[in-house]
Formats: C-alpha cells, structure tokens, sequence
C-alpha cells in the first residue's frame, strides 16, 4: 500500500457486533494458530467451512460459527467482495500481537480488513514506525508487509473482525 493503513468509509454497530460475540461460548475459542501469548481467534470462513482447518489454499467457506451471527454476516457482505480466511481475533489484557510482518505467498496478493469490535482508545495498531487506535466499529486495512504489532496495555480484551481478501472492484473503489 501507498501508506501504512487505510480508513475505509463504512462503519458498523457496535452493539450488534458485541451482542454476537458476546454470545459465544468461551469453549469455542481457540489458542492463535501461532501460539503467541493472550491470543486467541474464533474462525468464521475457513478452508472448506472447518474451523479447526487453518490452511489458507483451497475452497473457504463459512464455518458453523458464522452462520450464528447474523449480523457479522451483514458486515463482510457490505464489502462486496471475496474472502479468504476470516476471524475474530481477540487480544487478552496486558499482551500485544507479536511484532512480525506478512510475507508468506499467502499475501502476495491479499489485504486484511480489520473491523474492531471491543477496544479501548490506548490500544495502538502499530505499522512501520506509525501508531495508531482503531475506534470500534470503523473498518480499516493496513500494510501486512511491513512491520507490524498491536499493543493493548489494558486490562480487558480487544475483539477485532479480521477478515482477508483478494478485493473486488466495488471494494477498490471504497
């Protein structure tokens, strides 16, 4: 991308969202599939609709999960597009994401929309050398290539929809 994150103009409620997450049994969760510490994630597209397959070649379709929450479903049709793996990702108090960058062939050609669902204004996504918060209920994608990490300082979780595309021309257009 031309610069480390982008605002796309779509907002979404928040107390929907919160409502169908909130919703979830905590047994449901899952560890990150990279094991970092204080993340977790819930799969809603994945290969073939298996929540517990993390692979990302092959045919993704909604898991069992997403079909309980409609108006999550709701969100990702707004962007008109097509999707790859799909999760919510969630971020347990006093940890971070793990500072890496993106580079596997798996994003030679995909962004990452993130849609934030529980945060709190001190929680920085940071990309490059830039800081910034993400307000729930906003929809943003970053630069995957570069150096990137996510700080939560608090003492509560961060819930963020993340969700992967190869884009579409409605979507390019936003």
């Amino acid at each position: 991308l031309d610069t480390e994150f982008i605002k796309l103009p779509l907002t979404f409620d928040v107390e929907r969202m919160r409502a169908e997450v909130e919703a979830i049994p905590e047994s449901d969760w899952r560890p990150h599939p990279q094991g970092h510490p204080g993340n977790s994630e819930l799969p809603l597209i994945a290969l073939t609709g298996n929540p517990m397959d993390d692979g990302v070649a092959g045919t993704m379709l909604p898991t069992p999960h997403l079909e309980k929450c409609e108006y999550l479903r709701q969100v990702l049709a707004s962007f008109d597009t097509v999707f790859g793996r799909s999760r919510l990702m969630r971020l347990e108090g006093k940890s971070e994401a793990t500072l890496h960058v993106d580079t596997n062939y798996y994003w030679a050609d995909r962004v990452r929309i993130h849609v934030p669902i529980l945060t709190s204004p001190v929680i920085e996504f940071i990309c490059n050398e830039r800081s910034i918060h993400m307000p729930a209920g906003e929809a943003w994608i970053f630069d995957a290539w570069r150096l990137h990490n996510v700080l939560n300082p608090t003492g509560d979780q961060r819930i963020h929809l993340v969700a992967d595309t190869v884009g579409s021309a409605r979507f390019w257009d936003l």
